[in-house]
């Protein structure tokens, strides 16, 4: 269930006393969007979250009959774009489009969290979920995930583990993965995935979390063995590569996603028309295609499904956090 907040509560009682009528989805969508709509990137250009708000950009502006323009507002990890998100008036004129990490994971590495996500801001549409996979380089020995396991546990602390930096999927999922096993490897933080390919082609970090298309190159050249996926479901692109969740660490079965929020308070029918416009975009070919070169599915999911989601990914990822005592540098 969605939090909700007095600006929420405001914007129910305001309708409420304009009369019954003015609540109908039909003519509470009547007017939106009445100017151009902005969907905040809270990462600099050319990174995974602007590409793919760009994207979905144009084909929603010709589905809205408005521009949608794509605002870059990098800075804190996310914070600083999710922040104006979060203060943005909430009439479905400001979006934005985030990762699952960067939403639920980075304002938790600070406490108190600038914001809660499942409370300050309304899930629209999860638009690009999919597996990663766990990638040893030529110094680990083993050849399964549980051979690996086994090597960390007689090995505590030799082998290096790369993220995309402190709070990133690559390194929250890992540092689950850790728990779950009793392994301990030392954390390799790199500032972002250019830097962090680039280290592991060079041998300096043993173990890392990559993406299925970035793990790619490393997987067809040798350079790179692929143990185990990390998501809902096998990895379409590496049928022979088993689920961690169904080998050594149960919990760790989640997928890296990208979604689209508004304001908490953003009216209900508001919500629901941008969720059907761009479950109609996640089903175009072209859209199609463009997720399928970044390995990730398309698949629409229902509003309450997708909150539910927030929710209990947030809660999950503050037991790691917590646990592992990790926080922001």
């Amino acid at each position: 269930m969605t939090g909700i907040t007095r600006r929420g509560l405001v914007a129910g009682a305001g309708l409420a006393t304009l009369g019954p009528a003015l609540a109908t989805p039909a003519l509470a969508q009547a007017g939106y969007p009445s100017r151009n709509v902005t969907i905040i990137a809270p990462v600099a250009p050319g990174s995974q979250s602007d590409i793919f708000a760009r994207i979905l950009s144009a084909p929603l502006a010709q589905r809205l009959g408005r521009p949608v323009i794509v605002e870059n507002r990098p800075g804190g990890g996310g914070i600083v774009g999710t922040q104006a998100a979060v203060r943005a008036a909430p009439d479905g004129h400001t979006l934005m489009l985030h990762s699952s990490s960067g939403s639920l994971v980075a304002p938790q590495l600070r406490r108190p969290p600038p914001y809660v996500t499942p409370r300050d801001l309304v899930a629209v549409a999860v638009t690009l979920s999919g597996p990663s996979v766990i990638v040893v380089n030529p110094a680990i020995r083993a050849t399964t995930i549980q051979e690996l396991v086994a090597e960390l546990k007689a090995n505590p602390g030799r082998f290096n583990l790369g993220s995309h930096g402190v709070g990133a999927f690559s390194h929250v999922a890992m540092e689950l993965f850790m728990a779950e096993t009793g392994t301990q490897m030392v954390h390799s933080p790199y500032n972002g995935g250019g830097p962090l390919a680039a280290a592991f082609a060079a041998g300096d970090v043993h173990v890392v979390l990559f993406d299925i298309l970035t793990a790619r190159p490393f997987l067809a050249s040798g350079q790179g063995r692929p143990l185990a996926v990390v998501g809902e479901r096998p990895a379409t692109a590496l049928p022979e590569v088993p689920l961690v969740s169904e080998t050594v660490a149960p919990a760790v079965n989640m997928d890296y996603w990208f979604g689209v929020f508004a304001p908490a308070g953003t009216p209900e029918p508001i919500v629901e028309r941008l969720n059907a416009e761009i479950a109609a975009i996640m089903g175009t070919p072209e859209y199609q295609a463009r997720a399928t070169e970044a390995s990730m599915l398309t698949t629409p999911q229902p509003l309450p499904a997708i909150r539910a989601r927030v929710e209990k990914e947030w809660d999950d990822w503050a037991r790691v956090i917590r646990e592992r005592n990790i926080v922001s540098q």
